[in-house]
């Protein structure tokens, strides 16, 4: 139960990070000088950020749920 704990408030911890880079990276698309760098700052580097990001985010929601469920013990213990 000490390790499901454990291993949510990390998972959680992902999360929040997550949700912290993606407002980061918007900020910073945004602060460009014009709109060509803006575009270029999104294609280059908001757009494949951001996809990694949210599969990171999905991943985590993911193992929640299943590390939640009732075999979510079982399976963390490897049996």
């Amino acid at each position: 139960m000490l390790l499901q704990l454990s291993l949510t408030v990390l998972a959680l911890l992902v999360c929040v990070g997550d949700v912290a880079a993606l407002a980061f990276l918007l900020s910073w698309q945004d602060h460009a000088d014009n709109p060509i760098s803006r575009r270029q700052r999104l294609l280059t580097g908001v757009l494949p950020a951001s996809c990694v990001l949210l599969l990171l985010l999905l991943g985590a929601v993911f193992f929640l749920m299943m590390l939640w469920s009732p075999q979510g013990a079982a399976l963390l213990a490897g049996r």
